[in-house]
């Protein structure tokens, strides 16, 4: 078939199942449809929008029949920002949709019951927001274009942040410069850092500041600038400092971390918080433990407190500093941070310490190769595998040969009202 044929063309099909990206697969006449928005046994018409070979890529013309399970998307935003691509399903539905899709992607792999953990908040849980600023308007980057929706607030972000986003879209009107591409918020405990990215230093940054020191309560937030050229990530390692706060700190079992602007951070804490303690629960206390991408820190510190040693080893500078102030403030001597490259660091280590516990949470991505590598190749027993990412998981399991297995799966629902999960995986050695 060709792409450039029968561009307004439709099919209908019937759902058969969803992939791990919740995308409706069909198979008809050895020809494989994939479509968003759809669930499981629904019969839909489709606008076919890509066509090579024996796969078809479309979307929802009609819905012909309707699942049970279907519900009105509660946010009008639904289907314009491209966010909350999982908010037609009530959320006990949305749980065990996500885990029957994980048990069939891995059940070639393990065939035991995966636990899920469910979110207390499936609402307003989110922690961090990422606002695409252009000609004046602030809002989300519609999915796979450059257009802007404007939105006064979203349905899974902290309220603080709704509030904040406010005054943030009252700044932007009234400071039209197209050299802003984004506003960064994050949020812990009722404490923001706000981060203003953009080209080269914009004036009337304190103006900002002052419409929030007016709404929020005083000592309350900090704000900075990011000078960032580059297109391909949204924030550079080019911070200035501004107002406030310069980290945001906090607790978590009686440990006090920080937060820089720039640090890898969980975006639920709740659920953050219920898989550090499950990852907590599977360390020993006369263990030797390797964290490959830690981060700013806390999940290496939590470990520390019950570990013999743990070495924790994370690129980001920011984070490491961070990681270190959180040593520091709790006399965690058995913890060394390492700032540098997981495939050149890790091997080191596990030479040292060929029979450590390794834990890792690498990006989408997955762990790198090097690194996997010299896995296989040590006595590590015991490896704990945190992903955001189905497929880069079992590939890395895979790779990992034979000589490992799979003891135990679990979803933590990290993102609700999306399809993505966090899924922990506890892998064994078996010779």
């Amino acid at each position: 078939m060709n792409n450039n044929q029968n561009q307004n063309e439709t099919k209908t099909i019937k759902i058969d199942s969803l992939n791990i990206n919740g995308e409706g697969i069909t198979i008809l006449e050895n020809i494989k449809y994939c479509i968003n928005g759809v669930l499981p046994g629904e019969e839909v018409k489709i606008n076919i929008e890509h066509k090579k070979n024996n796969f078809v890529r479309g979307s929802i013309n009609k819905i012909i029949s309707n699942s049970s399970q279907r519900i009105l998307p509660p946010c009008k935003y639904y289907g314009k920002c491209g966010g909350c691509n999982f908010q037609f399903v009530n959320y006990d539905n949305s749980l065990q949709i996500k885990k029957q899709i994980l048990q069939n992607y891995f059940k070639d792999l393990y065939d035991k019951d995966i636990k899920i953990n469910s979110s207390k908040n499936c609402f307003n849980y989110r922690n961090k927001a990422s606002f695409y600023v252009k000609n004046g308007k602030i809002g989300f980057q519609k999915e796979n274009t450059n257009e802007i929706v404007e939105i006064n607030e979203c349905l899974i972000l902290n309220p603080l942040i709704n509030r904040t986003l406010k005054i943030l879209k009252a700044w932007v009107q009234n400071n039209i410069n197209e050299q802003i591409n984004y506003i960064v918020v994050r949020t812990i405990e009722q404490k923001l850092t706000i981060v203003v990215v953009c080209k080269k230093r914009v004036k009337n940054i304190n103006d900002l500041v002052n419409g929030l020191k007016n709404e929020l309560f005083e000592g309350n937030f900090g704000v900075y600038l990011n000078i960032n050229n580059d297109k391909n990530k949204i924030m550079s390692n080019n911070f200035i400092y501004i107002y406030g706060l310069k980290l945001l700190e906090t607790s978590f079992e009686k440990l006090k971390y920080y937060i820089h602007p720039n640090s890898f951070m969980q975006v639920n804490d709740e659920i953050k918080n219920q898989l550090y303690l499950t990852i907590l629960e599977n360390i020993k206390d006369n263990e030797i433990v390797i964290e490959g991408y830690s981060g700013s820190g806390l999940l290496s510190a939590l470990m520390s407190t019950k570990a013999k040693k743990v070495f924790a080893v994370e690129i980001n500078k920011n984070s490491t500093i961070d990681a270190n102030k959180v040593k520091e403030a709790n006399n965690l001597y058995n913890l060394e941070n390492i700032n540098g490259d997981c495939k050149d660091i890790i091997p080191k280590i596990l030479q040292e310490y060929p029979d450590a516990t390794f834990v890792i949470d690498p990006a989408r991505s997955g762990c790198d190769i090097k690194t996997l590598t010299a896995l296989k190749q040590s006595n590590v027993n015991k490896i704990i595998y945190i992903s955001c990412n189905p497929y880069s998981l079992k590939q890395n399991i895979v790779f990992l040969g034979q000589n490992y297995k799979i003891k135990e799966l679990q979803i933590f629902d990290m993102f609700p009202q999306t399809f993505h999960m966090e899924v922990f995986a506890y892998i064994e050695r078996i010779n």
